[in-house]
């Protein structure tokens, strides 16, 4: 994983970031991890934009310098199997978003019945699952320390989502998508209103503007 919080850096300069990651994907490939290769040459078109090279390589450090299993952390990619992505605001892009509380990673997905579905994985369950996720998502600190929360309570509020019905662009009513499911799994994790944790991930997490 040091090679990766290495990575997280060297990514947020220009040039250098993708010329590295062009070569560290032929290396994953030569050995087998795709996972890992698909992560280092996805795209987020926003990042062409260069306001927001301070603040990406703000993340690229905060990765380096804290565990990825404590507290709270959006993992974005772009999204199925497309290396590209492009990220506008919350609510409004081309990628995929999961929420990572305390090494537990909450995501809201369709199954092929486009029924809502909301897979939950960690070094304890379905380790595969966390293991290939931790890898191919980018994941942007939000907040480092969380009030206690039972992990149980979070399971069942995150599973209640499956009873909604999903909307793909903007979220409205009781309808759900994969951004609005993370910015609800955060407000009840840091015990805040959902105004406040959609302002703060507006804040930290990059957008097409910074």
């Amino acid at each position: 994983m040091a090679e990766r919080k290495a990575f997280n850096i060297i990514k947020a300069v220009p040039g250098v970031g993708q010329v590295y990651g062009a070569v560290r994907g032929v290396v994953y490939t030569a050995k087998g991890d795709m996972h890992e290769a698909k992560h280092s040459v996805t795209v987020d078109l926003a990042d062409l934009n260069p306001l927001r090279v301070p603040r990406n390589l703000a993340h690229g450090i905060a990765s380096a310098t804290n565990e990825l299993d404590v507290g709270a952390w959006i993992g974005k990619r772009p999204i199925g199997r497309q290396f590209i992505g492009l990220n506008i605001s919350p609510g409004i892009d081309g990628l995929h978003w999961c929420i990572q509380i305390n090494g537990v990673i909450y995501q809201l997905v369709l199954d092929k019945n486009h029924d809502v579905k909301v897979l939950i994985s960690s070094n304890n369950e379905r380790n595969e699952w966390y293991e290939r996720d931790c890898k191919e998502y980018s994941w942007y600190l939000i907040k480092k320390e969380l009030p206690y929360v039972e992990t149980e309570v979070l399971r069942t509020y995150a599973k209640s989502f499956e009873a909604r019905e999903y909307q793909a662009l903007i979220a409205t009513g009781d309808k759900i998508n994969c951004q609005s499911f993370v910015t609800r799994m955060f407000s009840t994790a840091a015990n805040i209103s959902i105004e406040k944790a959609r302002t703060t991930i507006l804040l930290v997490v990059p957008n097409i503007l910074f």
